[in-house]
């Protein structure tokens, strides 16, 4: 798994090989066919452990309800740019779109539904009581996924300072382009 994250943060999905991975892990081509059908497989599983670490990261940060909300979803959002930073290109790498690289079936679930979850799941809650009726805790929570991740990239290319990111997020999440404004 280590060489797989390895090769498909440097490489991409369509420029790593299995044969390369099986190189890379310094084991046999018939090894990694052993423990994975294909690159696919292996994507699949590399995408889920890179979301299952974030989310390691960011769900006790969202729990911590001795903490207002703006200041979790703050702490939360430096975190991830500080993992981002030790860990460049890794999270557009394992978030990208499956479409991409397979225009066929997907998982029922694939890692970033399970992040989105688990963000819908601890914040729900402070959601429901704060938010305009009716919002949909579930798809807020991918709004808030692919926000993060289309910002982070844009702050990333163009030099944005993380103060500036993580403020206008916040300001986003709070008012909206049009504060007061209802649809």
């Amino acid at each position: 798994m280590q060489a797989a994250r390895r090769l498909f943060v440097e490489r991409g999905y369509h420029a790593t090989r299995p044969q390369d991975i099986a190189r890379e892990a310094e084991v046999g081509n018939g090894t990694f066919y052993l423990h994975f059908n294909d690159k696919r497989d292996i994507f699949l599983a590399f995408s889920d452990e890179a979301c299952a670490e974030l989310e390691a990261m960011v769900e006790p940060l969202l729990l911590d309800t001795s903490v207002p909300l703006t200041q979790r979803l703050r702490t939360c959002l430096f975190a991830v740019i500080e993992h981002g930073e030790q860990n460049k290109g890794l999270m557009r790498t394992a978030l990208m779109d499956l479409s991409i690289i397979d225009p066929g079936e997907h998982p029922a679930e694939i890692p970033r539904d399970r992040l989105a979850a688990m963000i819908a799941r601890v914040l729900t809650p402070e959601i429901s009581q704060s938010a305009t009726p009716g919002t949909d805790g579930l798809l807020l929570s991918h709004a808030l996924v692919g926000m993060v991740e289309q910002a982070g990239s844009y702050s990333e290319r163009r030099g944005v300072p993380p103060e500036v990111l993580v403020d206008t997020i916040i300001r986003l999440l709070l008012g909206g382009f049009v504060p007061g404004a209802r649809t």
